[in-house]
């Protein structure tokens, strides 16, 4: 099997800004593997009595009666098939794409299950499954399904996926302030200054479209970006901007951090750019801000110094923290330094240092700016209020 072409890789990263391409792309995805369709999971499990499953984004082949119908009656069958597919891919930052033949000792035993026999009736006798976001085991479960004729997924199978699933996983991490703008606004263009996180698009040389402002505050306040003369963006240390030619040079350059794209932001790295995660996307089309072709790109960048609103018991749930340590990071996400921490919680600087960097290393953070950032996408709101 050939390795996919960049075309399908762009497709993906269109996604971040307008969310309704999924269905298409994920098709896209399915046919590339020989498949029926693909699946992204999200799994809502904060009452242990009442949990839910949801889909998402699945392939425009599907009819969502079914898809629907199939998650309301097995639920619980699919999550303890998450969980064991879980178990076998969440370690280390690689997304490890899992066959079926781990769910049973045997696929005639998997057959008679009641939620394979109701697949089968659709035309589903196999699949495979990856965790996309190992920050959050919760969301972004990618599952592919395959027909009898077709059988279980080959080895070629399994290295195409394995090319194309850290796209998708990027995409997906980097779309989730726009998924939460689109639900609170109608027009995704002019609702864009309500955002927390600056956003900028790009052409492919590097000529700026547009800004939102909290991006062109950014560009005016944190001395990293600037508007040559020529109206293009560049930034101002020299790591800096060989950062920004590598990632606006070629799509396969994406996804290098499979299923933890937050570490693939400047800022998370070793650069000067200090307190500002800055993530950069792929973009040919940007229909909402009428720019139907576009051999361009989209900037993402959020200033970990500034104050961001975050649902602490969420992150405390998620990273298995301690009072203590969510305490501490609800200080961070308030953009306190180390010494206003040391103040306001009466502690030696020494004592809040070692607590900061013990907190990195239990998020597996390389800095603060990198904590903030995984922080804001598992419980943040990017949205702001309309007083704000």
């Amino acid at each position: 099997m050939q390795e996919p072409d960049e075309q399908v890789i762009l497709d993906i990263y269109d996604t971040v800004l307008d969310a309704g391409r999924w269905p298409g792309v994920l098709d896209r995805i399915a046919r590339a593997v020989g498949a029926r369709g693909c699946i992204i999971f999200e799994l809502d499990e904060a009452d242990p009595h009442a949990r839910q499953l949801r889909a998402p984004h699945f392939s425009a082949a599907y009819d969502p009666v079914l898809v629907d119908g199939y998650i309301h009656r097995f639920a619980e069958e699919e999550f303890a098939d998450q969980e064991i597919i879980a178990r076998h891919s969440a370690r280390g930052d690689r997304i490890e794409i899992v066959g079926d033949d781990v769910l049973a000792p045997e696929h005639s035993a998997l057959a008679l299950r009641p939620n394979a026999q109701e697949m089968a009736r659709h035309g589903v006798h196999y699949r495979a499954g990856a965790v996309l976001n190992k920050d959050d085991l919760s969301r972004d479960r990618f599952s592919v399904q395959f027909s009898r004729r077709h059988g279980p997924m080959s080895g070629a199978e399994r290295a195409a996926l394995a090319t194309i699933l850290p796209h998708v996983a990027k995409a997906l991490h980097l779309g989730r302030p726009l998924r939460q703008l689109s639900t609170a606004y109608a027009g995704l263009a002019e609702a864009m200054d309500r955002l927390r996180i600056g956003v900028c698009l790009i052409r492919g040389d590097r000529q700026i479209i547009c800004e939102n402002v909290e991006f062109a505050r950014q560009r005016e306040a944190a001395g990293v970006f600037f508007r040559d003369g020529a109206g293009r963006l560049e930034m101002r240390a020299a790591p800096d901007r060989q950062w920004l030619h590598a990632m606006t040079a070629d799509a396969r350059d994406h996804g290098r951090c499979g299923a933890r794209p937050r570490k693939e932001a400047l800022g998370g790295r070793q650069a000067s750019c200090g307190r500002l995660a800055v993530e950069i996307s792929p973009l040919t089309s940007a229909d909402a801000f009428g720019e139907r072709r576009l051999d361009g790109y989209a900037i993402y960048s959020l200033d970990t110094g500034r104050e961001l609103p975050l649902d602490l018991d969420l992150l405390a749930k998620v990273l298995t923290l301690t009072q203590s340590e969510t305490r501490l990071v609800g200080l961070l996400a308030e953009g306190l330094t180390n010494r206003q921490i040391s103040d306001r919680r009466n502690r030696s600087v020494e004592t809040i240092n070692s607590q900061v960097k013990s907190l990195l290393a239990k998020a597996d953070c390389a800095n603060r700016t990198q904590l903030i950032r995984l922080a804001s996408s598992i419980g943040a709101s990017f949205v702001m209020d309309p007083l704000d």
